[in-house]
């Protein structure tokens, strides 16, 4: 069984490396470790799934981009600048911009869903602050600032796991609500309105509502038959 402990270390150093360019892959696999642990913690194997598939498009997307960028760079060389090739060149690298662009929203999306399900099942508001940042700034990176947002999701990524505590909230172990053990306890359930009703009489005297064991009136102080 995974542990809030650890999530709560992995995820907050591998979220202080992702600002590091030489060292962000390893702080992103640190955070779906991390994922993994709170996966397993509250017994939600969606939460790392959604994590995963937002890493693999991440990594689909920025090596797609960097091999169709270098074969552009290197094949444009040979196949001659000065034509039309400049034009060809600006297409193709719009067109690989674009697809490095879907790939990336779809890799927010699926961080967001992740996020969301964190911030639920452990009570801590940053995750879903953190994944609907990466969502923003994700399809604003069109504009640079959507790059401003990212940085912000990053540093809300951070307190997030540093939020977490070492035990999830008591819901997330899945205890029963308390109503889920009165027959077995014998509690007297709430009276219906028609119960109450039986159990009540008025004044003869002054109309006065009492309840059905009254001896006196509790308005004009008549003696009840």
């Amino acid at each position: 069984m995974g542990s809030l402990s650890s999530a709560k270390t992995l995820g907050g150093v591998g979220g202080i490396l992702v600002f590091f360019p030489f060292l962000s892959l390893v702080g992103w696999i640190l955070i779906l470790l991390a994922t993994k642990e709170i996966s397993d913690s509250v017994q939600d194997k969606t939460i790392f799934d959604d994590a995963l598939l937002a890493g693999i498009t991440a990594v689909i997307g920025a090596v797609v981009f960097a091999f169709v960028f270098a074969l552009t760079v290197f094949t444009g060389s040979a196949a001659g600048r000065f034509a039309a090739g400049p034009f060809a060149l600006s297409g193709v690298f719009l067109g690989v911009l674009g697809a490095f662009w879907v790939f990336t929203i779809v890799s927010a999306i699926f961080l967001k869903r992740s996020y969301e399900k964190i911030s639920q099942r452990l009570n801590v508001s940053a995750f879903a602050t953190a994944g609907l940042l990466y969502l923003i700034g994700a399809a604003l990176t069109i504009v640079l600032v959507g790059f401003l947002i990212l940085l912000i999701a990053l540093i809300f990524q951070v307190v997030a796991y540093f939020s977490i505590q070492d035990r999830p909230p008591l819901p997330s172990w899945g205890q029963p609500a308390p109503q889920a053990f009165a027959p077995s306890l014998g509690t007297q359930q709430p009276a219906t309105p028609q119960q109450l009703s039986v159990e009540s009489k008025f004044c003869p005297k002054c109309g006065a509502k009492l309840p059905s064991v009254a001896v006196f009136c509790t308005s004009c102080g008549a003696k009840q038959s």
